[in-house]
């Protein structure tokens, strides 16, 4: 079970000890928030691999290979669009999707949200090894989550990510705020996935705002995600 392998934040805590630096250290040579530093280092989230790098050099560490070892160790992928978006959405679209992840962790230790580290368009790394990321991670998860709280205007990595999951057979959770203009071919997505064996179970839920969406994880957990 790759869970039970080294994780990356075990590793990331010894090449700090190691250093003999500290986790405040280390935000400031990233210039990130310290909070960032201990949700990797307590294995709350993953660095994207470029960061990994920028690690490495700072502490004279290699953590690569424990990266790659924790990116298999989750259950759920979470998915948003990002780049879908108007640029003046993505904030309050992070904001959103947080609150309901936050629902998410009640339930599931190991889930993964894609764009968690993104909250302005200045913030997004190369399209290439963003997608190879999350791929990469995507096709040892059970199950998939996508979650949509503003109008997508712009082609989304997010809609590639949902169709490589129906590929993959994945149990498929979809949690879209009312009023939106969805991706046409959710359009009653649930029926037709009901109808065709080949296409893995899916469900849409429409909610009227990103309070009612956590209130839904909070109260149906694992089953409502697709998970044992």
């Amino acid at each position: 079970n790759p869970k039970e392998h080294a994780s990356f934040g075990k590793a990331l805590r010894a090449a700090i000890r190691t250093a003999r630096s500290t986790q405040a250290d280390l935000a400031r040579h990233l210039e990130i928030d310290a909070g960032q530093v201990s949700r990797w280092v307590n294995d709350k989230a993953l660095p994207h691999i470029e960061t990994v790098q920028r690690i490495e050099e700072a502490l004279g560490a290699t953590l690569v290979d424990a990266h790659t070892a924790s990116t298999s160790g989750y259950d759920l992928f979470v998915s948003a669009p990002i780049t879908g978006l108007e640029s003046a959405e993505i904030s309050a679209h992070h904001d959103a999707v947080e609150e309901v992840f936050s629902a998410v962790r009640q339930h599931v230790n190991h889930a993964y949200w894609a764009g968690q580290n993104v909250r302005t368009s200045d913030e997004l790394v190369a399209a290439d090894l963003a997608t190879e990321q999350n791929m990469r991670i995507l096709v040892n998860c059970s199950a998939y989550l996508y979650l949509q709280f503003a109008d997508i205007v712009h082609p989304s990595g997010a809609l590639v990510e949902f169709g490589f999951a129906l590929g993959r057979r994945m149990r498929t959770t979809l949690i879209i705020r009312n009023g939106l203009h969805s991706p046409y071919m959710l359009d009653g997505f649930s029926a037709v996935a009901a109808r065709l064996g080949f296409l893995p179970d899916a469900r849409i839920y429409h909610v009227d705002s990103v309070h009612d969406a956590a209130n839904l994880v909070s109260r149906n957990g694992r089953q409502l995600l697709g998970l044992p």
